[in-house]
């Protein structure tokens, strides 16, 4: 038997409901009857159905030693202890959280609107702190400002390992109408706060949707000439098709010395990956195998010839280098093409699928649908080393990330 415990979720949740004083956020969520009973049997429904997918499509079949027989049973169990939707959602995302996998994911019954806080936040090293704060928002009323380090949300430390947990439940899991954040500024000086949050309605989230869409069509990358030996491009994104990365590398050209910034590229497209890999190497290279439940798959990036780029090569990420932008710089790394600068990358790597599922809610001859998901990982990678990418992620040549201090300027130390 798995030994009692506190879940994770559910010590956060206890934080921010008593020492936060925070109320979620009431936003339109699935209609329907909200009485325990109902809630159960949906939350029951929607565990059965995660628990097959996994069966079915997760990549090891092992479980990562996890005993899935009992750990769903330990979930059901406690799901009929639950009286509402925050605390049996909770209880399912804890399920997956125990894989300690970053790609295997509950994603609650959508409301149909999100929250903001007013600022972003990122780790730098294995710290987090504030990196942007919007204007007119309640996090600048109350002095947030990028630079500020953020020391704990509710009573809840804050470290790099800890963040994407925290964003998943204030986020996904439980919006805050109000966070308390502890903060400490450039001298040192630590406060509480308590930060409004701001409800985006879907209108608000579709322009803006596409107002990101827009800019990443009109411009996947930008680059700079710095003097006539280097230029230095920024690729946002791996999703965008074959042919960008061909109209960047024609601007590199015969410039001798090529600065790439993948810092902020969250991934995209392995084909995209692969391409741009093929201009910094004379010959094919094996790049990774991919494992997955049943069978595996070599990923091979194909040299472009005499269009391959010989010049000298630097690559910069950070903490939100993630998936494409972590294999890309690995690579470079591993066949010692170039150097890589910055911080230590995302260790997201995983290949998965994200599945669309639903489960009943309401009584009988008025039941409604509630849509939710679940990502779940069908491969994992192995790079021509050996070795994994996913958790640990890459760990750069020359470690450099900016301080507080140059976060609230605004400089770039690289």
């Amino acid at each position: 038997m798995i030994k009692h415990k506190i879940t994770l979720l559910f010590f956060l949740l206890a934080m921010f409901v008593v020492n936060i004083s925070a109320q979620s956020i009431h936003i339109s969520e699935t209609k329907g009857e909200t009485s325990p009973s109902v809630n159960r049997r949906r939350g029951l429904e929607m565990l059965d159905q995660i628990k097959d997918v996994l069966k079915d499509r997760y990549y090891d079949p092992g479980y990562h030693g996890i005993n899935l027989n009992e750990r769903f049973k330990k979930a059901a169990s406690n799901i009929k202890q639950h009286e509402t939707n925050r605390e049996i959602f909770s209880e399912i995302a804890q399920v997956l959280l125990d894989f300690k996998d970053s790609h295997t994911r509950f994603v609650p019954p959508g409301r149909q609107s999100k929250v903001e806080y007013g600022f972003t936040m990122q780790p730098i090293g294995n710290n987090c702190f504030i990196t942007e704060v919007k204007k007119g928002s309640d996090a600048e009323t109350q002095g947030v400002k990028p630079g500020d380090q953020i020391l704990a949300i509710g009573k809840n430390p804050v470290d790099r390992d800890m963040l994407w947990q925290l964003e998943y439940y204030i986020y996904q899991l439980d919006p805050q109408y109000v966070l308390g954040l502890t903060l400490k500024d450039l001298k040192g000086v630590e406060r509480k706060v308590n930060v409004k949050s701001k409800v985006i309605s879907p209108e608000e989230r579709h322009k803006q949707a596409e107002k990101r869409k827009s800019e990443r069509d009109v411009a996947p990358y930008k680059c700079q000439e710095i003097n006539h030996e280097l230029i230095a491009c920024k690729l946002y994104t791996f999703s965008v098709e074959k042919s960008v990365v061909d109209k960047m590398m024609k601007e590199v050209g015969q410039h001798k010395k090529f600065i790439l910034d993948l810092r902020g590229n969250g991934g995209g497209y392995v084909k995209t990956d692969m391409h741009l890999l093929g201009y910094f190497f004379d010959k094919d290279v094996k790049v990774a195998t991919m494992k997955m439940r049943n069978d595996s798959k070599e990923w091979v990036a194909k040299s472009h010839g005499d269009k391959v780029y010989k010049g000298d090569f630097t690559v910069l990420i950070d903490s939100d280098s993630a998936s494409a932008s972590e294999v890309f710089s690995r690579v470079i790394q591993l066949q010692k093409r170039g150097i890589v600068i910055g911080d230590r990358s995302a260790g997201a790597v995983m290949t998965s699928n994200f599945m669309n599922l639903a489960a009943v809610r309401g009584a009988s001859g008025f039941e409604t649908i509630a849509p939710f998901g679940l990502n779940v990982t069908i491969g994992d990678m192995i790079m021509s080393d050996g070795n994994r990418l996913e958790v640990v992620g890459v760990i750069p040549d020359f470690p450099v990330g900016p301080t507080g201090y140059a976060l609230s300027i605004k400089s770039d130390p690289i």
